[in-house]
């Protein structure tokens, strides 16, 4: 997609639309840079984008692509007519873009509730295979099939904080009280570079702690700079040492709490819960409508992960999405890769 024109009308749709998400947004592919963007779309009889579909390309063999379409398709998802339509716009002939890539599978995640109906009927259509609740790993899925995401439903910030139990609501006051302070950066900031590092540093001592991996650098300069509303939040103490830090990324209503790291140091002092109330007051102010926790394995107690972002969203927050729609090219390369 090289027409400027093409390109502002086409990000326009996928960030106004109410099924358009970050990862369906042309500024993803900027982010993940080593893979092939590829974009098809649908006009309705007024000539404007009425569907579209955002896809990645990987060949992890070096000669089969892996397709992906993260969050996507941006369409009402019961529309299977308008789907098919898209899927059909990536391939059926020998030059179509999944012949040339030679893909085996075009994958689609869609951030719709669960609904065994809907399906079902994915699951009739020739060549989809339907990932969801009957694979019994939850790590098996390209993005989490559960999230945790907070609306706010026209609150204040005051608002939300007044739902919260009684002891929760302590523990966010005391991290006032314990002299933290959070600041926040954008990347037109003059000390943004030196935030980032402190975030990328802190980053790597989470990991080691956790004994987790972690994004280069470069992966989080490139999502710093692809998207337009981008904030890096720091939490500090009187000392001036940033305890806590995480990225949060505005788009289309959303607020996206996507990454985030806490030192090894002065850890009962919770900075995180400063942060992130900061980082929510921030996205109503900004008129965001939900405030994105991101994924979980499971919604009990058995996933720390749950614990920790159920404070802040509670149980209405549980968004179980139906998992992936795979649309198959190449059924044994498909199976492998599966297996």
């Amino acid at each position: 997609m090289n027409n400027p024109d093409e390109v502002k009308e086409y990000e326009t749709f996928i960030s106004t639309s109410p099924y358009g998400h970050m990862l369906q947004s042309l500024r993803w592919a900027q982010v993940k840079n080593n893979w092939d963007p590829h974009y098809v779309y649908l006009r309705n009889n007024a000539g404007n984008i009425s569907a579209a579909m955002s896809v990645l390309a990987i060949k992890n063999d070096g000669e089969h692509a892996f397709l992906y379409a993260p969050r996507g398709p941006v369409c009402d998802i019961y529309d299977t007519d308008t789907v098919r339509e898209l899927i059909s716009l990536m391939g059926g002939g020998e030059n179509s873009y999944v012949a040339k890539q030679q893909a085996f599978v075009l994958r689609m995640d869609p951030d719709v509730i669960y609904d065994q109906q809907l399906i079902d009927t994915y699951a009739s259509i020739n060549g989809m295979n339907v990932r969801s609740r009957d694979i019994g790993d939850e790590h098996a899925f390209s993005n989490p099939r559960n999230h945790m995401i907070l609306p706010f439903h026209g609150r204040s910030i005051d608002d939300i904080i007044a739902t919260y139990p009684k002891k929760f609501r302590y523990q966010i006051r005391r991290t006032y009280k314990d002299g933290l302070h959070t600041r926040m950066f954008t990347v037109k900031d003059a000390l943004f570079s030196q935030a980032l590092d402190r975030f990328y540093d802190l980053t790597q001592q989470m990991a080691q702690r956790k004994g987790i991996s972690y994004r280069p650098h470069n992966y989080f300069v490139r999502l710093c700079h692809a998207f337009d509303d981008v904030r890096l939040y720091e939490t500090y103490d009187d000392d001036d040492e940033v305890l806590s830090s995480g990225i949060v990324v505005h788009y289309n209503k959303k607020a996206f709490y996507i990454y985030a790291a806490t030192s090894d140091n002065k850890r009962h002092l919770q900075p995180s819960v400063q942060m992130i109330i900061e980082a929510m007051r921030h996205a109503v102010d900004a008129g965001m409508d939900h405030f994105d926790f991101g994924g979980v394995y499971t919604f009990d107690a058995s996933d720390g992960l749950y614990l920790y972002k159920s404070k802040y969203c509670g149980p209405d927050g549980r968004q179980e999405y139906i998992g992936e729609l795979d649309m198959v090219y190449n059924t044994q390369l498909y199976q492998d890769f599966i297996n």
